[in-house]
C-alpha cells in the first residue's frame, strides 16, 4: 500500500533536518493571504543564505494521476499553459505520463509558488531577506529514474540532493 502524505512529509522534514535545514511546513508555518491563500508551498527550507521553496509528492501521489493536467482557479498562467503543453506531449506519445507529471511540477507548480512569494503567501518572518531561492522537489526515491529524466527534459541542472536512506529524495534546482 502507497505510503500517505502524512507520514512521507514526516521523513521529508526528517531528511532536512537531519542534514542542517530549517524546515517550515506549509500548512504549520506558511501563512496564506488573499484569495488564492491556499496556493503556498509544501515547504520552505532554509540553510545560511539558501532558500528552498519545495514540492512534496508521496507514493500516494501518482504522477500519471489527470488532475495533475487539469489547470486550477488559484494556477498562474504561465503554470497553466506548462499543464496543458505537457498533456498535448503525452497525448501525441512524446513524453511518458511518468515523466510528463514530473515536468508539470518542475517547469510548472513549484516556479508559480516561487512567483507568489508575496501574493498568496510570505515567507516566514525568521527567513533574512536577500537569500537565494531555489526549488525543491521531494518525493520517492523509487521515482528518482522518472525525476532525473524530467529534469533532463526540462533542462534543470541538479544543484543538490538529499539523500539520507529514508525513502525521500529531495533534488534543488534553480527555477
Amino acid at each position: 500500500m502507497a505510503e500517505g502524505k502524512k507520514e512521507f512529509y514526516a521523513k521529508a522534514k526528517e531528511a532536512f533536518t537531519a542534514m542542517g535545514y530549517r524546515f517550515y511546513d506549509g500548512d504549520k508555518d506558511i501563512v496564506g493571504k488573499g484569495s488564492s491563500h491556499a496556493s503556498k508551498p509544501d515547504y520552505i527550507a532554509t540553510k545560511g543564505p539558501l532558500i528552498v521553496i519545495g514540492e512534496i509528492k508521496s507514493p500516494a501521489e501518482s504522477p500519471t494521476s489527470n488532475s495533475w493536467r487539469q489547470p486550477q482557479n488559484s494556477d498562474g498562467d504561465a503554470f497553466k499553459r506548462v499543464r496543458l503543453e505537457v498533456a498535448q506531449r503525452e497525448m501525441s506519445g512524446k513524453v511518458p505520463k511518468e515523466i510528463g507529471g514530473h515536468e508539470i511540477i518542475i517547469r510548472g507548480q513549484i516556479p508559480d509558488y516561487i512567483e507568489k512569494i508575496g501574493k498568496t503567501y510570505d515567507l516566514p518572518p525568521s527567513i533574512p531577506d536577500g537569500g537565494r531561492i531555489l526549488a525543491g522537489y521531494t518525493f520517492p526515491l523509487q521515482e528518482r529514474g522518472n525525476i532525473e529524466q524530467a529534469l533532463k527534459n526540462c533542462r534543470k541542472a541538479i544543484r543538490e540532493k538529499i539523500d539520507t536512506g529514508n525513502g525521500s529524495m529531495t533534488c534543488f534546482f534553480q527555477a
